[in-house]
């Protein structure tokens, strides 16, 4: 599967972090600071928005993948510090979220790979 993957406001080495985890398990990764531009230009199976500071900032990049014809239809989640609740982020236009808790701060990240699993079959 290919991907996408951009930090909304997450530092370099969490995206490292997620690269490596997504690479080890068979995706193609292209990691972007242009969202918008790179899945144009990439086509992914499926795009990936790494938050480290609350995701705060996540709303204008959801509404201008969703606003792009050609992207309307893209898996795009969003993972890692989540101030907004799910459900308030599905409303936005996600299609998943997954939280980073600090009780459990590594079930983001399972969760992100259970759901790519699934959407690689139906792709």
């Amino acid at each position: 599967m290919k991907i996408v993957l951009s930090g909304v406001d997450a530092g370099a080495w969490s995206l490292v972090a997620l690269q490596v985890i997504l690479e080890r398990e068979g995706h193609v990764v292209c990691v972007a600071a242009d969202v918008l531009e790179a899945c144009r230009r990439e086509q992914p199976d499926c795009l990936v928005l790494s938050a480290t500071d609350g995701g705060a900032d996540c709303a204008h990049v959801i509404t201008g993948v969703r606003a792009n014809p050609a992207l309307t239809r893209l898996p795009t989640v969003i993972a890692g510090r989540l101030d907004l609740p799910r459900r308030e982020l599905l409303a936005l236009g996600f299609d998943e979220a997954f939280p980073a808790t600090t009780d459990a701060p590594g079930q983001a990240v399972v969760s992100l790979r259970l759901y790519l699993g699934r959407v690689v079959v139906s792709v």
